[in-house]
C-alpha cells in the first residue's frame, strides 16, 4: 500500500503575504515602467532645448527626481537614450507606411503617404527637430541604423512614384529629386506649425497631400478629383463588405 504525503496545511497568512508580495511585484514594475518613461520624456525635453552635448545625466536625473547612479536602473547611457528616441520615431513612421501600403490604388497610397507624413511631423516636432540636428551624436553603429530605416521609408515614396509613373496615373518626373523634393517640403511643417494657428494639424496635411497629387498627376489619365472619389467609393464598399461578412 502506498502511502500519502500528508497535504500541507495553508495558513491564511501564507495566501495574504503571497498575495501582498505579488502587488508589490506588479507595483514595482509598473513603477520602473513609469519612471522609464519619464526619463525618456524629460530627456527628449532637455535634448530639444539645450542640445544632446549640452544636456547630463545629471540634469535628467534631476528633473525626474532621482539620484545619478539610479538611472542606470532604466537606461545604459545618454547615447542610448538618444539612440532610443530616434530609432522609435523612424519605427513609428515605417510602421504608418506599412498600414498605407494595404491601401490598393497608388493614387491615394500617395495621398495617405504624404498626409501621414505631414501629420505625424506636426505632432511630433520635438523628435523631428532631435533626429534631424543629432545624427551627429550617434555612435557610427547607432548612425547606421537610423540612416538605413530613413533610407527605407525614402525608398517607399520612390516606388510609389514609379509604380504611379508605370500606372500611367503620375507624370514621368524624376523620381528621386520629386520623392526628397516632397520629403523636405512636408518634413519643414514641423518647425512652424503651431496648434494655435488659424488652420488645425489635419487641414494642413489636406492641403499638403493634394498639392503634390496635383503636381504629379497626369492629366491624361482624366480628373484627379474624379479618380479619389471612385477611390474613396470602393473603399467604402469594401468596408461595407467585411463588416457584412464579420456577422
Amino acid at each position: 500500500m502506498q502511502l500519502r504525503s500528508p497535504r500541507a496545511r495553508v495558513r491564511p497568512e501564507d495566501v495574504d503575504r503571497a498575495h501582498l508580495l505579488a502587488v508589490n511585484r506588479r507595483r514595482g514594475r509598473a513603477a520602473g515602467e513609469s519612471t522609464a518613461g519619464e526619463i525618456r520624456s524629460v530627456a527628449l525635453d532637455l535634448f530639444y532645448k539645450h542640445g544632446f552635448q549640452a544636456t547630463t545625466l545629471r540634469h535628467i536625473a534631476s528633473r525626474v527626481g532621482i539620484q545619478v547612479g539610479s538611472l542606470y536602473n532604466h537606461i545604459t547611457s545618454k547615447g542610448e537614450l538618444l539612440f532610443d528616441i530616434m530609432e522609435t520615431v523612424m519605427l513609428a513612421l515605417l510602421e504608418d507606411q506599412r498600414q498605407v501600403a494595404q491601401e490598393p490604388d497608388v493614387v491615394e497610397r500617395m495621398r495617405l503617404l504624404v498626409y501621414h507624413h505631414v501629420k505625424f511631423h506636426g505632432e511630433r516636432a520635438k523628435e523631428v527637430f532631435i533626429g534631424n540636428s543629432e545624427l551627429r551624436s550617434l555612435n557610427r553603429q547607432q548612425r547606421s541604423r537610423i540612416v538605413a530605416l530613413r533610407h527605407e521609408y525614402e525608398d517607399m515614396f520612390q516606388k510609389e512614384l514609379e509604380d504611379g509613373i508605370r500606372q500611367g496615373k503620375f507624370l514621368p518626373v524624376d523620381v528621386q529629386v520629386t520623392a526628397y523634393g516632397i520629403l523636405a517640403m512636408t518634413t519643414w511643417v514641423s518647425s512652424w506649425y503651431s496648434p494655435r494657428g488659424r488652420l488645425s494639424l489635419e487641414e494642413i496635411a489636406e492641403i499638403y497631400s493634394d498639392m503634390v497629387l496635383r503636381g504629379i498627376w497626369n492629366p491624361s489619365a482624366g480628373q484627379l478629383q474624379t479618380h479619389l472619389r471612385r477611390v474613396g467609393r470602393d473603399s467604402a464598399r469594401r468596408i461595407l463588405a467585411a463588416a457584412g461578412a464579420a456577422k
